[in-house]
């Protein structure tokens, strides 16, 4: 079996993501969980019932990026094979299409984060969910700086050059604000003096670096999603057959009759060697 129109894995990422945001923001803002001042995307999933929507449609949302990450991998390994197909004169492989194997390790590492931050609230395990959300957004920049170079190495096979230069702005971007959003979020709360850090008031404190930081983690989960869409033009080309699975089948006997009705003991054989025993012991 051929699996093709891989590229709507990408876009029902773009489609999930941020519906899953905007829904569980506006459903917090209703439930009276957060106030509508610019809190964090995991602010307003921390409670139920908005908490449980979040966390499964983000699990499912992991999955489908994963998938993303994995047909990516697969079309930078075919990336020597084309150039032989075009008759290139060979060249050194670049170093992003060498380490095509770790990128798709980041990826994978990016996608484990986000799915620890929807399923450990901040308000349960902190520790936990800071460290999906620095395995989200941190490894998720650096794999989105592996495929933004990528990209201009395989061009002009797959990519348009445009392509290549919108990756390497937004890899900027997330950069950027990846950096704003760690900063500002660690000075914020060392000021904050309320009560409540998902219910945070101008004079609570820190509130300008509060904003900063919130603001920044939504540019940077927008920057993401984009990022992913811009795998579309791509992935309509592209199509994955059904993996090969080879199944080694072994037989237990251990005790097993002969044709001439005589007993003997095997221990473990596998379906050949038995049937080459039971072909041995047939009349000619």
């Amino acid at each position: 079996m051929t699996f093709e129109k891989l590229h709507y894995i990408p876009i029902a990422v773009f489609i999930l993501f941020p519906t899953t945001f905007l829904g569980t923001y506006i459903a917090a803002v209703l439930q009276g969980h957060v106030e509508p001042n610019f809190p964090y995307i995991s602010d307003a999933a921390t409670y139920s019932p908005e908490s449980c929507v979040f966390g499964q449609l983000i699990n499912m949302g992991s999955i489908l990026l994963a998938a993303c990450v994995y047909v990516r991998y697969r079309e930078i390994e075919e990336f020597p094979r084309m150039e032989a197909d075009n008759y290139q004169p060979a060249s050194p492989v670049p170093l992003s299409i060498r380490l095509n194997h770790w990128s798709l390790c980041i990826g994978l590492i990016s996608c484990l984060g986000l799915s620890i931050v929807a399923n450990f609230q901040e308000t349960n395990v902190i520790v936990v969910h800071l460290t999906g959300a620095f395995l989200c957004f941190g490894m998720g920049t650096l794999y989105f700086w592996t495929q933004a170079f990528a990209s201009y190495h395989i061009h002009p096979f797959v990519d348009g050059l445009w392509l290549a230069h919108v990756r390497i702005i937004l890899s900027v971007i997330c950069t950027i604000f990846f950096v704003v959003l760690s900063i500002t979020g660690v000075a914020s709360h060392l000021l904050f003096h309320g009560s409540d850090p998902r219910k945070w008031y101008p004079e609570d404190g820190g509130w300008g670096l509060h904003v900063a930081s919130t603001a920044s983690e939504w540019v940077v989960a927008c920057a993401f999603c984009l990022y992913i869409l811009s795998f579309v033009p791509e992935f309509r080309r592209i199509s994955i057959e059904e993996p090969r699975v080879t199944v080694a089948f072994e037989m237990m006997r251990p005790y097993v009759t002969d044709i001439s009705g005589e007993a003997f003991i095997g221990a473990s054989e596998s379906a050949e060697e038995v049937y080459a025993q039971s072909n041995a012991q047939l009349p000619p």
